[in-house]
């Protein structure tokens, strides 16, 4: 049994949606309330974005761009971000701005803040404009097609060149997999 936390009735788990990194494996509101929810979502908070006609899935370019970030078989990307006088070495598989975009809500995130001390430590000085700066200095240091096994080896291979280079780096001991 688990209480919903939007109408707080304790129901069965098998009222609740799946949520795979959950503790309980389950979202915090049951079906019914997060359906309200998404109903609401769609048709008040965001409607000019799922508006069939004018919104962001009218548009047939949109779809492409959907299916482009859906594609199982992208490329590794290696990437490089200069936060002050420090770089920091990543590696997705995602579109590169996916990925920042996920640096920035990581960070804004109780949960996820200090994932990557290097990296969030130093943000933790510096204002909204400066942290956007940084997320904008990203340059494509490798692209090639791989598992995300060899993009961890390839992003290995940067950080370890960059510093031998004498790189000062925010990824000494994060994202050094073995």
């Amino acid at each position: 049994m688990k209480e919903c936390t939007a109408c707080n009735e304790t129901k069965s788990y098998d009222e609740f949606h799946r949520k795979s990194y959950a503790k309980d494996n389950c979202q915090a509101k049951c079906k019914v309330c997060q359906n309200k929810y998404n109903t609401k979502y769609r048709n008040e908070i965001r409607p000019d974005y799922w508006n069939a006609t004018d919104g962001y899935f009218s548009n047939k370019d949109n779809w492409k761009y959907i299916a482009e970030y859906r594609r199982a078989d992208k490329d590794i990307i290696v990437y490089l971000l200069k936060i002050k006088d420090w770089f920091y070495v990543g590696m997705t598989k995602a579109k590169l701005n996916v990925r920042l975009r996920i640096h920035k809500a990581d960070y804004k995130s109780p949960l996820n803040h200090g994932r990557m001390p290097g990296l969030h430590n130093l943000w933790d000085t510096m204002s909204e404009d400066e942290i956007n700066e940084s997320l904008n200095s990203a340059i494509i240091l490798e692209t090639k097609a791989g598992s995300r096994y060899l993009g961890y080896k390839t992003e290995k291979k940067w950080i370890q060149k960059l510093k031998h280079d004498g790189y000062p780096l925010l990824n000494d001991k994060h994202n050094i997999r073995q």
